[in-house]
This record gives C-alpha cells, sequence and structure tokens, in this order.
C-alpha cells in the first residue's frame, strides 16, 4: 500500500504543479479556462468556481487544462472569442505551454536546497582519508602504477584531504593527465596519472574505489546466501581459496564460479566457518549472484540556508546536464533504450524512497520533477515542446500551419508516445517481479 499511496502523491503533486503553471499564465493572459483535471478519463469528483471546474478523474497518470479555443478548428461563441486560446497572439500562447515546464523546474529548484536544509545522507568514506581500497585491472590507476592501500595525498600540488575532494578532481577532469603524490608503506612517491572519460557521464574515472569491507548489509530472501544461513554483519574471508579484502573482490569471485559451488569462508563475531554455495543467475544484471548486498555506512550533513541553496543550485546544474547527456546518447544508440523505466519503475522506487525516508522521498519528487520540466520541452508534438515548434514556425510564416498537418504530427507524437509508454511497461515488466511488486501496492 505504501508503493502505490507514495506513486499517487508523487504524481498527482508533479502533475498539479504542471498544469497549475498552464492554468495561472492562462489566467493572467485573460485566456478562458473552462477544465482543471487531475487525472484522465470519466469525472470521479469536481467542483465548478466561475467558468472553471475543478475535477480528479478516474486515471491518475497525467491530468490536463482545457482551454477556451484550445483545439484546432473548436467551434467558438461570439461572446468567447475574445478569451479563445487560438486568438491570442503566439507570444501568449507559448508562454502558456512552457509555463507547465517551468513550473516543474521552479519545484525542483525550491525542493533542491530544501534538501540540503533539512539533511541529507552521504557515504561515510567521502569524509575520510583518500586510501586506494581497489585498483581496476587495466584502467587508469592500474596502468600509472596504484596500488591498493597507498594514500593520496596531494594533485598537481593541490592538497586532497578526503575522497570527496579526489572524487571531485577526478570527475571534473576527464581525459587529464596529473601529478599524485602518494604515501606508500610510510614513503611519499610521486607518480604520474590520466583520468579516462565515463562512458556513460563523460566524467573523469579513474580505476579505483574507496576502501569497501566485503561485510554483508543486505540478504535477498531465498537466494543462496539467505539459504546457507549467512546473517547480515557476517564478513567474507574468502572464496574457493581466494582471499576477499574488498566487496568487488568478492563480486569477481562470485562471477568467476560461472555458477559452480564454492566453499565460502565466513567470519561472524570471533567464530569463523565455512559453508557451501551455489550461485544462481540473475536475469535483471545478467550476472551469477548469491544474494547479499554490502552495508551502506552513511552520515548526515545539513547546511545553513546560504549552504543549502548553493548546493541545491549545483545538484540542479548536475542533474540537468546529466539528463541531457543521457539524451544525446540514447539518440546516438550509445545507451540502450531498455535501460529506460516507465510507471511500474517510478512506482517502486516511490514507494522504496517513502520507506528510506523524508529526503529520499523529496530528493525523487525532485529528480522527477526535473526530468518532466526537461522532457516536455522535447520537439515531440502532443508535448509543450511540439506545440512550441508549431508556435515557432506560426511566428515566421506569419500564419499558423493547417490544422491538418498539425493532427497528422499529433497523431503521429501520440503513436510514438504510446509505443515508448508501451515499450518502457514492457522494460518493466521484465525487470520487476511483478507478483511481488503486486503484493507491494496492497501491503
Amino acid at each position: 500500500m505504501t508503493t502505490l499511496i507514495s506513486f499517487l502523491v508523487v504524481l498527482g503533486i508533479l502533475v498539479f504543479i504542471h498544469e497549475l503553471g498552464h492554468f495561472i499564465i492562462a489566467k493572467l493572459s485573460g485566456v478562458g479556462v473552462l477544465k482543471f483535471s487531475l487525472g484522465f478519463g470519466p469525472k470521479l469528483i469536481g467542483i465548478k468556481r466561475g467558468e472553471t471546474e475543478y475535477l480528479i478523474s478516474a486515471l491518475p497518470l497525467g491530468g490536463y487544462v482545457k482551454m477556451v479555443g484550445e483545439s484546432p478548428g473548436e467551434e467558438i461563441s461570439p461572446e468567447d472569442k475574445e478569451k479563445s486560446f487560438t486568438n491570442k497572439p503566439v507570444s501568449k500562447r507559448a508562454a502558456i505551454v512552457v509555463a507547465g515546464s517551468i513550473m516543474n523546474l521552479v519545484l525542483a529548484f525550491v525542493l533542491l536546497p530544501f534538501i540540503y536544509l533539512i539533511g541529507i545522507q552521504v557515504p561515510t568514506y567521502l569524509e575520510k582519508e583518500a586510501i586506494v581500497g581497489y585498483v581496476v585491472k587495466d584502467e587508469a590507476a592500474d596502468k600509472a602504477g596504484l596500488e591498493n592501500g597507498d594514500i593520496i595525498i596531494s594533485i598537481d600540488d593541490n592538497q586532497i584531504k578526503n575522497w570527496e575532494e579526489l572524487s571531485n578532481v577526478i570527475i571534473s577532469n576527464p581525459n587529464k593527465s596529473m601529478n599524485l603524490k602518494i604515501k606508500r608503506d610510510g614513503e611519499i612517491m610521486e607518480i604520474k596519472f590520466a583520468t579516462e572519460a565515463s562512458l556513460q557521464t563523460g566524467g573523469g574515472v579513474a580505476g579505483f574505489l574507496p576502501p569497501m569491507s566485503p561485510i554483508v548489509g543486505g540478504l535477498n530472501k531465498g537466494f543462496p546466501a539467505d539459504v546457507a544461513g549467512l546473517q547480515i554483519g557476517d564478513t567474507i574471508i574468502s572464496v574457493a581459496g581466494i582471499k576477499i579484502n574488498h566487496w568487488i573482490e568478492l563480486q569477481q569471485a562470485i562471477q568467476g564460479s560461472k555458477g559452480e559451488g564454492q566453499q565460502i569462508f565466513i567470519k561472524r563475531g570471533s567464530e569463523t566457518f565455512d559453508v557451501n554455495m551455489k550461485p544462481q543467475w540473475s536475469d535483471d544484471i545478467k550476472a551469477y549472484v548469491i544474494g547479499i548486498s554490502p552495508i551502506q555506512e552513511t552520515i548526515t550533513r545539513r547546511y545553513g540556508p546560504i549552504g543549502a541553496l548553493i548546493e541545491g543550485t549545483k545538484k540542479m546544474g548536475e542533474l540537468t546536464i546529466m539528463t541531457f547527456v543521457v539524451i544525446k546518447k540514447l539518440f546516438f544508440g550509445e545507451i540502450s533504450i531498455k535501460t529506460l523505466g516507465g510507471p511500474l519503475m517510478i512506482a517502486q522506487v516511490a514507494g522504496q524512497a517513502a520507506e528510506t525516508g523524508l529526503t529520499a522521498f523529496l530528493s525523487l519528487m525532485a529528480f522527477l520533477s526535473l526530468q518532466l520540466g526537461i522532457l516536455n520541452l522535447l520537439p515531440i508534438p502532443v508535448l509543450d515542446g511540439g506545440y512550441l515548434v508549431f508556435f515557432g514556425i506560426e511566428a515566421m510564416r506569419g500564419k499558423p500551419l493547417s490544422e491538418k498537418v498539425i493532427m497528422v504530427a499529433q497523431q503521429i507524437g501520440i503513436a510514438l508516445l504510446v509505443l515508448l509508454m508501451v515499450f518502457v511497461t514492457y522494460n518493466d515488466i521484465l525487470r520487476l517481479d511483478i507478483i511481488g511488486f503486486v503484493r507491494g501496492l496492497v501491503e
């Protein structure tokens, strides 16, 4: 039940804010608004104030504002002609259309600083000394000669106090050669190092990770580790004779099993014992797993009003850039469309965020609001961006496109969006445990 309620709350707020933008600017522009509905389809409840009927409709996946003279070819009475949408100047119509997306962007801009004000959870390691916990074979750090246990003191003579400073320098400097000063076994050394660029984000990557102990932080019920009797807090010492010091080494050892049974040594308190475990294949991540997750050590950071505003603004900029990078990579086929999620995935994530806490829930809402604001401005017919294209063409031509051209374009746009919705929902079905998901909706 938490999942369903969380999904409806998130969707309801995002749609309400979006449609409120259209509504407010329409009213300010002198356009008559006949209906303001949350949801589509049959009316559940409604109340009329002046010329506007405010509705909650049966299908909660969206909403709409119905304006006088909005539809092409719509008959308008002489007394309504002055407040008809189609009779307003292009600039006012464009402002009405873009207002929905702007309101979603404003919501994200308001929520993000507020999140930093009330406090965010960050990994504990970010505030710890920049110790190299694991070096990925054949990647940048390995080629430069870095080793597990090295302490990074400075980069290009700029002091590195902790992992957060180190991560920021690496991410902001893709494909760049650097001079690293490190401490190894008590001795200070200098080495040359060149970052690489991430294929997913374009940011710099180094090929090394912070320390991450192979301690069981979570268990998936019914998976091999759970069946074998592992408990949260257990430390994995070795797998098939391979000593394990880092969580990545544990993952690699499990993958190396190819599904064959493995002898795994476990430390629990002062006791050490072994179990035989056969990893199972996961279609979700296309890998062998035993059903455990690492322990997540976090701390809460709170900022003052100015600091929260600065951090929230920076985060909005980062998320905006990331969104456009992902859109570009999807367009050019660099990221598979199979990675996209639909309503079921959003519902699941909303439920998980609600159970995690207020910060996680508001973070999800801010992220989705930002996405909705940006994606609605894409130049696809039936989206706000499609209407802006029509208005731009009208402004250049001095007259609007024909009703037939607009209707054909919108039909194509609707068909594309329906196909996309079917596809992402199919992705969700393949990705999710549907029986468990439906159970989560009602429990």
